[in-house]
């Protein structure tokens, strides 16, 4: 359970790092639970959205559901793809 929930804690950090790249570069955030949160700054905004996740899945973790997770990194994962190809999109 603790590497699922490490690649998790990773993958949230990559998510991080390639949405503020994209903001950076102009892009938007397209969640939009996540761009409300980021009206008490975009980085603040980020931050507490990965810090709720990061907790959320920390109770997967204790409540033994190791299925969520996994499906949670598969989703991740994909956004962080998602995430870098908009970045190459961006500096094209």
């Amino acid at each position: 359970m603790i590497k699922i929930l490490s690649i998790f804690v990773v993958l949230q950090v990559a998510d991080l790092a390639t949405t503020a790249a994209t903001l950076k570069l102009g892009g938007v955030e397209m969640n939009p639970l996540v761009h409300t949160l980021m009206i008490v700054g975009p980085m603040a905004g980020l931050v507490l959205a990965k810090l709720a996740v990061v907790l959320i899945a920390i109770g997967c973790a204790l409540m033994n559901k190791p299925r969520a997770l996994q499906r949670a990194n598969l989703v991740f994962a994909g956004i962080v793809v998602w995430n870098i190809s908009i970045i190459a999109r961006l500096l094209a």
